[in-house]
């Protein structure tokens, strides 16, 4: 089948190999400009020196792509002069993004000139620590700014980088000691509405910037093709820093909406943007920096008119996995609830301000309303390791979806196949709304052909009423965990973003997990009673079951099955799962996982199937509490009355209610039917006292409101009171 994902690169340049030896400058590797080298530090103090011809006057760029093409060499390069036997520095770079590094110079004169590459500290090297080396005259893009604009519009932008087309040098824009280029350009966004919520970048996309959306930029010159930058999609009207808003009351005013683009220019910046808006009015204030590639690390605090601070925001700890760990630097999202009429000042600032500044500290501040809405990764189920997706005839395979909601958004999610080759099926499957992780689950018919390539999920959810659909991005993890880091729990792994989902079908599967039940309506804290049949194709052995991504609350004890036996598996929904529509996928593996280790020679071999998707819906026990009067009401005889019953609805919950009257629990008294309308927090019912009940008796009456949870399972609710006869 498949294997794991792996970045490559098509590239204008040409490309060769490193040839060793290459330690030193006597030895370096002699190469053109506009080329490649393609190798590996093989060892910790392992140096690599390459030597190019270029003439005086020449932008020569240098770039050592390393994390970008999934390595894990920490670069460190410079370019080098050697003159009457004395090496000169020109240029040095190591982090420039992640272990990337990108240095360039103006060359004095002409003549020969060396790259030294290594690793930094000389601690790490070794197969995993291969780069690209690229020696060229191409253009290099540092920063767009503003780097948002509004989809569909022409905005004008201003690139910052090196032999820029049309560039001149600007001695304000620094970036480690030397003056970038700029040019001034128009960009178009994408307008199509599948655009607007598709992240269309070819180059490296971190967790961190996972579920953003946008498209990339480039440029050329006559040499080739420059890197590609991120351009993000603005949901305001784009207003730009006006350099002059330092202190709060020099503060910019801004519209509201916006999205403001600002960057940190000087030493010890900070731009504060001021708006009005009126009482109760609501708004999500959102930073991005880190996000958009920006080399800033930011923060942002809010003041009222009489200067009092409301928040301070920092760095977010909030993630949808350790699998797609997408910490960031930027702050949360901060919802605003204006406590009063009037105006309010947003203070941005970087926390190295005081020492890190230039053309690439960079941001966007949304303040616009809650927009609520949500977007979807899938990757291979491995918790810790690269992994390939592979499925075999008549099986079942898993993906972990993580489902990040935005703007206020806290409902389902669900999963369906957009686009399978023939053979292959999904059933549509749901991510509850408080799930930010869960498993769904591609099965493959008895006679599917083979196939390699790519499918498409695509994820859709209610917002105000109407369906919106998202497009399901890939991704994988790159570097497997350690064994030590892998038996601790919430490890973060290395993963980023893929192009596309892809599996792999192939013959039969080595063992097929049977659901002959796939549908459990359960109330909250019952146990699920699952039957379960386990056909074995090529061995003999049990299958240890567990489940995969569980909701909060739920248990499974794992448990070893037996080839062609019936047997059951039990969840324990217990009275801390939240009630919902939940998919739950148990996963058949044939020996407990060991991870790193390889089966011994003619031992058992280690397989892994799962379940077709099972689908729970935990129903509430109440979904409102039900307020009867205080007091017995009075009621005459042979007259009617009215008794009002107040509803406070749980677990938002806004549909109906069907209000009954119990005939056992209710002598003497009858109660026309009514119904509690969807949304209303109150219903009124009209009672009518039987000839034979005598004054001063009491009359008991019971009432029964339906609901139905999911419009589909009934929810009732029993409430009794007491009525009074009078004359």
């Amino acid at each position: 089948g498949l294997s794991n994902p792996r970045a490559f690169v098509v590239s204008t340049m040409t490309d060769v190999s490193e040839t060793e030896p290459n330690n030193d400058v006597g030895q370096a590797q002699k190469i053109d400009l506009e080329t490649t080298v393609n190798g590996v530090i093989s060892a910790p103090t392992d140096v690599d020196y390459v030597m190019f011809k270029a003439k005086a006057g020449q932008n020569i760029v240098v770039y050592c792509l390393t994390t970008s093409i999934d390595s894990k060499l920490p670069a460190e390069l410079q370019i080098v002069r050697i003159a009457k036997g004395v090496g000169l520095q020109l240029a040095f770079s190591r982090n420039y993004w992640n272990n990337d590094a990108v240095a360039d110079a103006v060359l004095p004169e002409d003549g020969d000139y060396f790259v030294r590459l290594c690793s930094f500290t000389y601690t790490q090297g070794g197969p995993d620590y291969f780069y690209r080396l690229t020696v060229s005259t191409v253009p290099w893009i540092d920063a767009v700014y503003p780097p948002v604009v509004e989809p569909g519009k022409d905005a004008k932008v201003t690139v910052y980088g090196r032999n820029l087309p049309g560039g001149a040098v600007d001695p304000q824009a620094l970036l480690d000691g030397r003056p970038l280029e700029k040019a001034v350009m128009n960009i178009k966004a994408p307008s199509d509405a599948a655009a607007l919520h598709r992240l269309a970048f070819r180059g490296f996309v971190q967790p961190t910037s996972g579920f953003l959306d946008g498209f990339e930029h480039r440029l050329k010159n006559e040499t080739g093709t420059s890197n590609p930058v991120l351009i993000g999609f603005a949901k305001a009207p784009v207003v730009t820093d006006n350099e002059a808003n330092g202190a709060p009351d020099k503060a910019q005013p801004v519209p509201v909406p916006c999205e403001i683009a600002g960057r940190i220019q000087k030493k010890n910046d900070r731009d504060c943007y001021s708006f009005t808006v009126k009482k109760g009015q609501i708004l999500n204030i959102e930073v991005f920096a880190d996000r958009l590639g920006s080399a800033m690390d930011t923060q942002f605090a809010l003041y009222n008119d009489q200067g009092d601070k409301l928040t301070e925001q920092d760095d977010n700890p909030d993630i949808v996995a350790p699998q797609f760990f997408n910490r960031t630097d930027d702050p949360p999202r901060y919802r605003f609830t204006a406590p009063a009429d009037g105006k309010y000042t947003l203070v941005v600032t970087s926390k190295e301000a005081f020492l890190s500044y230039g053309p690439r500290y960079l941001y966007t501040a949304r303040i616009t309303p809650e927009e609520p809405d949500f977007r979807v990764v899938a990757m291979a189920m491995s918790n810790y390791q690269t992994d390939a997706v592979v499925l075999g005839q008549a099986g079942h395979l898993a993906f972990s979806v993580f489902v990040q909601r935005s703007g206020g958004f806290t409902g389902d999610v669900t999963i369906s196949a957009d686009q399978l080759p023939p053979g292959l099926t999904m059933r549509p499957q749901v991510v509850a709304g408080n799930q930010k992780q869960a498993a769904v689950v591609v099965s493959a018919a008895p006679e599917a052909p083979p196939y390699s390539g790519p499918i498409r999920l695509v994820a859709t959810a209610k917002i105000a009423g109407k369906k919106e659909t998202r497009e399901v991005r890939g991704a994988s993890i790159t570097w497997s965990l350690a064994q030590v880091q892998q038996q601790q729990q919430n490890t973060p792994t290395v993963s980023r973003l893929d192009r596309e989902l892809v599996v792999a079908v192939r013959d039969k599967a080595p063992f097929i997990l049977s659901v002959d039940k796939t549908q459990f309506a359960v109330p909250q804290g019952d146990r699920i009673t699952i039957p379960l049949k386990l056909t074995a194709i090529d061995f003999k052995g049990g299958v240890q079951i567990s489940a995969l991504s569980l909701p909060t609350g739920m248990a499974m004890q794992p448990k070893t099955v037996q080839p062609g036996k019936d047997d059951t598996i039990i969840l324990d929904s217990k009275t801390t799962v939240l009630p919902g529509n939940y998919t739950v996928v148990l996963r058949g593996q044939t020996q407990p996982p060991q991870p790193n280790q390889q089966p011994k020679p003619g031992g058992p071999r280690n397989l892994i199937q799962t379940s077709p998707p099972i689908f729970v819906t935990i129903v509430p026990k109440t979904l409102a509490k039900i307020a009867v009067p205080q007091n017995n009401p009075k009621i005459k005889v042979g007259g009617t009355a009215e008794v009002t019953l107040k509803i406070a609805r749980q677990f938002d919950y806004s549909g109906s209610f069907k209000v009954e009257v119990d005939p056992k629990g209710t002598k003497g008294v009858t109660v026309q039917d009514a119904t509690l309308k969807a949304g209303a927090d109150e219903v009124t019912l009209k009672l009518t006292v039987a000839p034979g009940l005598q004054p001063g008796s009491n009359a008991t009456v019971t009432v029964r409101l339906i609901a139905m949870f999911n419009d589909a399972v009934p929810v009732p609710h029993d409430v009794k009171f007491t009525l009074t006869v009078v004359k």
